[in-house]
């Protein structure tokens, strides 16, 4: 499938909902469409909504590295601590930090959420939790939910715009750069990561105009 035919189908297939998240915010309806397809684009193209929808991408050294900080034997990963990974695998409003006891034994399945990218936008778990935009293991759930996908979306990108200075309605180089690589100077793994997006912007304003 074309980069043509992938924005029109996502454009023909998700559009309301594409025009409902962006309602809501400053960010374009046609760089949600975009960020899809850079992240599900594979998945919308062979199955559609429902099979970008229900993506998922499991990060094994995430989860060993937050396997570290709940052990106590890494201070923090990014703005997540052990007090935060133990109130969340317990599901305790606050918990005593040097109480190891307390470490549930199904921990690693609950940290395997927070290692694994979710839904049509392919957000991270452990993003999710570090925005406070889920508190609880059962976001991941509410996460393969489309509407409730883009929801968080927009509101992370808010927050990255808030903390780079960048414009919603502009910047999208660099916000595609925040969404991949969690910073506007990241260095994506795939260096077309950030021209295919502005491209299928393009593609996707083109499509939506017709």
């Amino acid at each position: 499938m074309t980069d043509q035919e992938l924005m029109q189908k996502i454009h023909d297939v998700a559009g309301a909902i594409l025009v409902g998240a962006a309602d809501k915010t400053s960010v374009p309806e046609a760089f949600l469409a975009a960020l899809v397809a850079n992240e599900t684009g594979k998945e919308f193209a062979e199955g559609g909504l429902v099979a970008a929808a229900q993506a998922k991408r499991f990060e094994p050294g995430v989860l060993a590295d937050l396997w570290q900080v709940l052990m106590g034997r890494k201070m923090a990963y990014g703005s997540i601590g052990r007090t935060d990974l133990l109130r969340y695998v317990t599901g305790l409003p606050a918990i005593p930090i040097n109480v190891p006891v307390n470490i549930p034994s199904n921990a690693l399945n609950l940290l395997d959420g927070l290692a694994t990218s979710w839904g049509i936008t392919q957000i991270m778990g452990y993003h999710a939790m570090e925005a406070a935009l889920f508190a609880q293991p059962a976001y991941a759930n509410r996460l393969l939910d489309p509407e409730t996908d883009l929801d968080v979306t927009t509101k992370m990108l808010a927050q990255f715009a808030a903390h780079f200075s960048l414009d919603l309605a502009k910047d999208f180089a660099d916000l595609f750069r925040c969404w991949n690589t969690g910073s506007p100077s990241g260095k994506t793994f795939d260096p077309n990561y950030v021209p295919n997006g502005l491209k299928r912007m393009q593609l996707y304003d083109a499509v939506a105009a017709t």
